[in-house]
C-alpha cells in the first residue's frame, strides 16, 4: 500500500487534524500556555488520540500500519518499563507531582495518533507547515532577543534576557528542536529553497546562544554539502548569502547587546566558548553540568542494576538531593531504570539507525535517499544532544517529527519491488 501518494489516500479529518496538532505543538503553546494559567498540557494529547481513534475508525488499515511499526513497541516498552519500575522499585508509590512516567504513556499516544493521522495527509501540505512553524519560530526568536521580555515577564523564574527562546521558553531546547525540524524539512524541499533553509536555521540558532545546538546546526549544514543535497548552483548562492546573512546578524546581534537589559556576562561567557574551542569552560551553566553529570554517574553506580526509580530527580528526594536533573538523556535513564535505561535509550537510536541506513543504500530516488540521511541525522540529534539534555524524549516535536517521517518511510520501502 502506498501511502500519500494520490488524493484517494488523502482524508479530510487526518489532514485537519494533523495540521491542527503541528501549529500547536510546533509553536510550543501546549506548554508556553500552561506556565502562564493555561490549561493542563495533558489536554492536547487527549484531543490528538480523540483524532487518532476517529481517523482508526473510518480507515482501519492506519492501525494495521501502526502495530507494524518497529519503534511504535519501543514507546510501548518505554512506557510499560515505566509503570513496572513505579510498581516494584517504588514500591507502588505514585506522586501526584510526578510526570515521569505519566509523560511516557503521553509520548505513546502521540507517537500512535501522528502515525496514524500521517496515512491520511498530503506529505507535501504537511512539510509546508511545518516550513511555516519554522519561520514563526525564527521570527519570534528575534524578537525575543531584541524585546527582551516580549515572551516572558522580567519577574518569571525562566525569564532569561540575551538568550532567545520564544514560546519554547528555554533556549537551549528552542535551538535544538529547530534543527531538527530543519533537519525533517530538508528531504522534501525543492533544490531553489533549500538555500533558505539553511539560513533560516543558523539565523535562527544564533540568538539562542545554545552551544549544543550550534554544534549540531554546524555539523548538519556539512552533512548536507557534503551528501549532495545542494547543487553546485545552488552552493553558490549559498556562498554569496552566507556574508550578507552575517551582517545581518551581526547588526541585530549588536542592536540587542546595546540593550541594558540583557544578561551581558551570559552572552560573552557562551560566545567565549567557541572563540577558544570548548577549552574554556569556566562558567556556572558548565560547572553545574559537570557536577550533576559526576552526581548521577555516583547514583547510577549504586543501583546500576535496577537505578532509583522514577520521579526521584528532585531536590526533596534522599536519592538524588539537588535542584537540577542530569542534563544527560543517557544518565537520567541509568539513574532512573540502571542498566536497563542505558540499552533502552541506545535501543531507541539503534532503531532509527537501522531504518536511516537501510533506505540510503536501497533508494530508488534522491528524496528517499536524503531521507535515509535525514533518519541517521535526527539520531545524531538524539545521541548528540542527549549528552546535554534530558528532555528528549518528552519533547512533542521530535516525536512528531518521528512518527511522520517514519510513515514517509514506510512509504517508501513498499513502493520498493525489492521488500515486496
Amino acid at each position: 500500500m502506498l501511502l500519500n501518494n494520490d488524493k484517494h489516500n488523502i482524508h479530510w479529518l487526518a489532514s485537519l487534524s494533523l495540521i491542527g496538532l503541528v501549529i500547536a505543538f510546533f509553536t510550543n503553546w501546549p506548554i508556553y500556555h500552561h506556565k502562564f494559567g493555561g490549561p493542563e498540557t495533558t489536554w492536547y494529547y487527549v484531543i490528538a488520540w480523540i483524532m487518532a481513534a476517529a481517523f482508526v475508525f473510518l480507515r482501519p488499515r492506519a492501525l494495521v500500519l501502526l502495530l507494524s511499526e518497529p519503534m511504535f513497541y519501543w514507546f510501548l516498552v518505554y512506557a510499560l518499563s515505566g509503570l513496572l519500575w513505579v510498581a516494584f522499585v517504588d514500591a507502588g508509590y505514585f506522586s501526584v507531582d510526578d510526570r515521569s512516567w505519566r509523560s511516557r504513556f503521553l509520548m505513546l499516544l502521540l507517537f500512535a495518533a501522528c502515525f496514524v493521522l500521517t496515512t491520511g495527509i498530503d506529505f507535501r501540505r504537511l512539510v509546508a507547515v511545518w516550513f511555516g512553524c519554522v519561520l514563526f519560530a525564527v521570527v519570534c526568536f528575534w524578537i525575543d532577543y531584541l524585546v527582551p521580555f516580549t515572551f516572558i515577564p522580567a519577574d518569571h523564574s525562566a525569564s532569561n534576557p540575551g538568550r532567545a527562546a520564544g514560546f519554547f521558553v528555554n533556549a537551549n531546547i528552542a535551538g535544538g528542536l529547530l534543527v531538527i525540524m530543519c533537519i525533517a524539512i530538508m528531504p522534501f524541499l525543492a533544490m531553489r529553497w533549500r538555500v533558505l533553509l539553511i539560513l533560516i536555521m543558523g539565523m535562527g540558532v544564533f540568538p539562542t546562544f545554545s552551544r549544543s545546538a550550534t554544534l549540531l546546526a554546524i555539523l548538519v549544514s556539512l552533512v548536507w554539502i557534503l551528501r549532495g543535497h545542494l547543487s553546485k548552483k545552488t552552493l553558490l548562492i549559498l556562498l554569496i548569502a552566507v556574508p550578507f546573512a552575517s551582517i545581518i546578524g551581526t547588526t541585530l546581534f549588536s542592536k540587542g547587546l546595546s540593550s541594558t537589559e540583557i544578561n551581558h556576562d551570559n552572552v560573552a561567557g557562551r560566545l567565549q566558548f567557541f572563540e577558544t574551542m570548548g577549552k574554556e569552560t569556566g562558567d556556572e551553566s558548565a560547572q553545574e553540568r559537570r557536577y550533576v553529570a559526576q552526581l548521577a554517574w555516583q547514583k547510577f553506580t549504586e543501583k546500576p542494576l535496577v537505578g532509583h526509580g522514577m520521579g526521584e530527580l528532585d531536590e526533596t528526594s534522599p536519592a538524588w538531593g539537588f535542584p537540577h536533573p542530569p542534563h544527560n538523556m543517557y544518565l537520567q535513564m541509568m539513574f532512573e531504570q540502571g542498566i536497563w535505561g542505558g540499552i533502552l535509550y541506545v535501543t531507541f537510536l539503534g532503531i532509527i539507525v537501522f531504518k536511516g541506513m537501510r533506505l540510503y543504500r536501497r533508494a530508488l530516488s534522491r528524496q528517499s535517499s536524503e531521507l535515509g540521511v535525514a533518519f541517521i541525522l535526527i539520531a545524531v540529534y538524539f545521541a548528540f544532544l542527549g549528552l546535554f539534555s534530558n528532555t528528549l524524549l518528552i519533547e512533542s516535536i521530535g516525536i512528531i517529527i518521528l512518527a511522520s517521517l517514519l510513515v514517509k518511510e514506510r512509504e517508501f520501502i513498499s513502493s520498493d519491488p525489492r521488500y515486496a
